[in-house]
C-alpha cells in the first residue's frame, strides 16, 4: 500500500504531536477503509496534546470524522464502496483516535460493526458532527432530560455548548441563557446568539445573580457545564434551582467537561439544595448513534455556524492553536483537502 501523512501522539508526555510518514492501513477481513474527508478537533485532543487525557502512543489522533469508504475486507456485508459514513469511535482493539489509530490522516480503517452510513444528500462536513452530536444527546436526554418550559443554563460557548442550546430550543426550553467570558469568547458568545440564545451574560459579572433576575428568583432549571473551568462549574452549581427541602432533585446539571487536573469549587450547595448532578461520558450503545444521526439528518440544527476554521492537515498546528485561543468555534482538518467529494 501507499504512504500517507498522519498527525500523531509520538510518545507519552506534554506535546509531542507530529506529522509522520505512515503506511496506509491494511484491512481486516471484517473491516472497512475511509478515505477521510474531514475531521473535527475535540478538547480532548488538546488535552491530550498536554498529556491531561488518557491515550496509548504512538497513535493518530482524531475521533470526529467522516468520509467516503474506499475499500472493504471480504467478510463486509453491508456496508459498499462509496458509502458516506460516520463510526462508533468504541472499537474491539480500542478507541480511535485515543487508543487507536484515528481519523488526522489521509485514510483510517475501521471495523464494519461501528460504520453508520449517511444518505449521499447528507453534507459530509455535517456527518462529521455525529460524534459530538452523540455526546449532547447522551448529556440532555439519556443523563439529565430538558423539559418543555424549562430555563435552561449553558455554561461555556464551545461546540458543544452551542449544540446544547440547540438542543435545548428544540427540547422546548423556554428561554437558554449563555455564560462566558468577556473577550476571549465575544465570537463564540455572537455565535451563541446567533444559533438561539435568549441571553448572553459574562463570567465576570455576577451571572448567578442575573440568573436568579430572569427567573423571578427560582433559578435555572437544567444547566450544561460545558466550559471545563473551576468558575464555570461553580456558576452551574450557584444558579441552578434549588430545593432545600422535600425530595430534592428540582436542579439539574449535566456535567460534560474534562478538566484533566484537579480543580477547586465550594460544594455545599450540592448538598443544601439536593442538586441532581450527572456526568455524562460515552453514550448507551448504537441507540444513542440513530438518535445522533437521525438529528442530523433532519436539517434542525444549525452546523454550518459552528464550523469556523477549516484547514489543510500540514496546518494542524495553526488549527490547534485556534481552539486554544478560542479564535475558532469548531475547527475542522481536511487531510485530502476539500476538492474530492459532493
Amino acid at each position: 500500500m501507499s504512504g500517507m501523512l498522519a498527525l500523531r501522539k509520538t510518545a507519552a508526555g506534554p506535546g509531542n504531536l507530529a506529522l509522520e510518514e505512515r503506511e496506509t492501513p491494511v484491512l481486516e477481513e471484517d473491516e472497512v477503509l475511509m478515505k477521510v474527508w474531514s475531521a473535527g478537533i475535540c478538547g480532548s485532543d488538546i488535552l491530550i496534546e498536554k498529556d491531561r487525557h488518557f491515550y496509548e502512543a504512538p497513535v493518530t489522533l482524531g475521533h470526529e470524522f467522516s468520509g467516503v469508504v474506499e475499500a472493504v475486507g471480504p467478510k463486509v456485508r453491508e456496508v459498499k464502496v462509496g458509502d458516506h459514513i460516520a463510526a462508533d469511535i468504541e472499537t474491539r482493539t480500542g478507541w480511535l483516535g485515543v487508543t487507536r489509530d484515528g481519523a488526522f490522516a489521509s485514510h483510517m480503517s475501521v471495523p464494519e460493526a461501528q460504520v453508520f452510513v449517511y444518505p449521499p444528500s447528507i453534507p459530509l462536513d455535517h456527518i462529521c458532527f455525529t460524534e459530538p452530536m452523540v455526546a449532547t444527546v447522551h448529556s440532555m436526554i439519556e443523563r439529565n432530560t430538558v423539559n418543555l418550559g424549562d430555563f435552561v443554563v449553558v455554561v461555556g460557548p464551545g461546540p458543544m455548548g452551542l449544540m446544547g442550546v440547540q438542543f435545548a430550543k428544540l427540547s422546548g426550553a423556554s428561554e437558554v441563557a449563555v455564560i462566558g467570558l468577556r473577550g476571549i469568547d465575544d465570537m463564540r458568545l455572537d455565535l451563541a446568539k446567533k444559533v438561539g440564545a435568549d441571553h448572553i451574560l459574562y463570567s465576570e459579572e455576577n451571572p448567578t445573580e442575573a440568573i436568579f433576575d430572569l427567573t423571578g428568583g427560582r433559578g435555572a432549571d437544567f444547566v450544561l457545564e460545558a466550559s471545563a473551568s473551576a468558575t464555570g462549574f461553580q456558576h452551574g452549581i450557584d444558579c441552578v434551582r434549588r430545593s432545600p427541602e422535600g425530595p430534592g432533585g428540582n436542579g439539574k446539571i449535566s456535567v460534560i467537561s474534562l478538566w484533566g487536573e484537579p480543580i477547586t469549587i465550594q460544594p455545599d450547595s450540592m448538598s443544601l439544595f439536593q442538586l441532581d448532578i450527572r456526568g455524562a461520558w460515552s453514550w448507551n450503545g448504537r441507540e444513542t448513534w440513530h438518535r445522533a444521526i437521525d438529528l442530523i439528518q433532519s436539517g434542525k440544527f444549525d452546523l454550518d455556524t459552528l464550523l469556523t476554521g477549516r484547514y489543510a492537515l500540514e496546518e494542524w498546528d495553526t488549527a490547534f492553536e485556534s481552539i486554544r485561543q478560542r479564535t475558532d468555534c469548531k475547527a475542522f482538518l481536511y487531510p485530502n483537502g476539500q476538492d474530492w467529494a459532493a
